[in-house]
């Protein structure tokens, strides 16, 4: 048998599977305030088509999520002051649980994973009310010795006070993420975000520009 690679049917794969991607969230969504504003902002009034690299990252974890947590109810949603959430799961005894996948190694303990997703699940305790959480994670990678999948589950408990904080933040995020969509303007670049997100972004060249044209004002 003769093998011809198609790249075009790969570019035209993907393009549907990025289709697919969008979910109309409630405005503001937990997903769009814990993660860079600016980057939340284009998304809404301005987006760009899904990289390729975006497309199979989220289809790998919707797709591993799909089997992984059969066994759970999934997608716990609502509103709360204004916010919209969709908690991923309750576990066996009811309470919330949170799926992630990654290319992190597997030697990470839960203190060294992304502040992000520790945003994300404090603000699903606020909207649970609960203060104990479950946290599985997927290392698509393993430890790295060698590379091969590995599935690591951590159950937390928060307490109140981080809770509160967490959720006051998010507030803030709130006000500033709503005013710039009544204005029309996007979040000031390079300020509402972890630094890590800018890389791989779409976005950043939008960034750079916005940028650039600010230092030549004189800031």
């Amino acid at each position: 048998m003769e093998w011809t690679e198609d790249s075009s049917l790969a570019t035209r794969m993907l393009r549907d599977l990025g289709d697919e991607i969008w979910i109309d969230k409630h405005l503001p969504h937990v997903t769009e305030l814990v993660y860079c504003l600016t980057r939340s902002w284009y998304q809404r009034r301005k987006p760009l088509p899904f990289t390729p690299r975006e497309v199979l990252l989220f289809t790998t974890g919707v797709g591993l999520e799909g089997v992984l947590l059969k066994q759970h109810k999934q997608q716990i949603e609502g509103v709360l002051d204004g916010i919209g959430y969709a908690t991923d799961f309750l576990t066996y005894e009811g309470y919330p649980g949170e799926m992630k996948t990654t290319r992190l190694s597997a030697k990470k303990g839960p203190h060294e994973l992304p502040v992000t997703w520790m945003r994300q699940m404090l603000s699903y305790l606020r909207c649970n009310k609960d203060d104990r959480m479950l946290l599985a994670v997927l290392h698509l990678m393993g430890d790295y010795a060698p590379p091969f999948p590995m599935l690591k589950v951590w159950q937390g408990k928060a307490l109140q006070w981080e809770i509160g904080m967490n959720w006051a933040w998010m507030l803030m995020r709130k006000d500033i993420y709503m005013a710039s969509l009544e204005t029309d303007t996007p979040p000031e670049q390079f300020t509402y975000n972890e630094p890590w997100e800018c890389d791989n972004c779409g976005y950043k060249l939008i960034c750079d520009a916005n940028q650039a044209i600010k230092d030549l004002k004189g800031g």
